[in-house]
């Protein structure tokens, strides 16, 4: 796996007195940086729901996409190989695909294929894909909007 998919860089704003106490405690060792009491954190917090993510990934199925065209995707990685798409459209077929996770798209993909089987796509995360791909991708996102 190549490391832009292991991480991905966020800016927040903290208050003050947050902020002095994050410093206290990177100075007294308990962190080894302020990012790194970050990425504890929110482990933590994202932990404490783990339960709640799969209920709401099968909710968003139900209500994100107005068409009821199948929708295929699920939480972790996904891919989206050459070969589905090729069989949707020899079968003049269209899905619907929501991600929470990283979604792979293999590179074979045409935008052509992917235009001609994809109707609605939302990925929370992470997209990994040709740029043609990309930007039907957040064409499609726009159109929603």
């Amino acid at each position: 796996m190549d490391t832009s998919m292991k991480s991905e860089k966020v800016t927040i704003n903290v208050g003050t007195m947050d902020l002095a106490k994050i410093d206290l405690l990177v100075d007294s060792l308990e962190y080894s940086n302020r990012s790194d009491f970050c990425r504890i954190a929110i482990r933590e917090l994202l932990e404490k729901h783990n339960d709640d993510f799969e209920k709401l990934h099968s909710q968003n199925m139900k209500v994100q996409f107005a068409s009821k065209l199948p929708v295929t995707g699920g939480i972790g990685i996904i891919r989206l190989s050459c070969e589905e798409l090729n069989t949707l459209f020899q079968k003049s077929q269209k899905i619907n695909v929501l991600v929470t996770g990283i979604l792979i798209i293999d590179k074979s993909i045409t935008p052509e294929l992917f235009e001609a089987t994809i109707q609605n796509i939302k990925v929370y995360g992470k997209v990994c894909a040709q740029p043609p791909i990309l930007a039907i991708i957040k064409k499609k996102e726009n159109a929603r909007s």
